[in-house]
C-alpha cells in the first residue's frame, strides 16, 4: 500500500479522523492531509514543533522497552483534539489527530489492522 493510499484509507475510515500526517527519523513531513473542511487548531510550525515532541517521547518510551516490550502508539488527549502516534518501520510514525469526542479505541484498532496487515508499514 502505498502513502497516499494508507493517509486516504485513514482519512475515508472516520470522519472523526482530523489529520494524518507520516514523518521520518529526522522528523521530516514524507506525507500529510486534513479531513475536507477541517480547520487546523495548529500552524504547520507549530505541528512540527509538536512532532519534535513526540519524537522525544518516543526515546522515553524505548528506555522501559526491555521491561514492558515495544511501544505500540501512544495518545495525548487535549480539550480540542486527541493525538494517537504509531511507530512505523525505519523509525517513520504515523500521526493522527481526531475529534476529541471520537472512540478513540475503535480508531486504533482501525489503524493498528491497518499497519499489521501492510508489511511496508510494520513497525519493528
Amino acid at each position: 500500500m502505498e502513502y497516499v493510499e494508507l493517509l486516504s484509507k485513514i482519512l475515508e475510515m472516520e470522519p472523526l479522523v482530523r489529520f494524518v500526517g507520516m514523518y521520518n527519523a529526522k522528523l521530516e513531513k514524507i506525507i500529510d492531509g486534513y479531513q475536507k473542511d477541517i480547520i487546523p487548531h495548529l500552524s504547520r510550525e507549530e505541528y512540527q514543533n509538536s512532532v519534535r515532541y513526540d519524537k522525544r517521547r518516543w526515546e522515553t518510551y524505548k528506555m522501559f522497552q526491555k521491561q514492558l516490550g515495544d511501544t505500540k502508539y501512544s495518545m495525548v488527549k487535549y480539550e480540542k483534539a486527541t493525538l494517537l502516534t504509531f511507530p512505523l518501520e525505519k523509525e517513520e510514525f504515523l500521526r493522527i489527530s481526531i475529534e476529541p469526542h471520537a472512540d478513540y479505541k475503535i480508531i486504533i484498532e482501525k489503524i493498528l489492522d491497518l499497519i499489521t496487515k501492510n508489511p511496508i508499514l510494520q513497525s519493528k
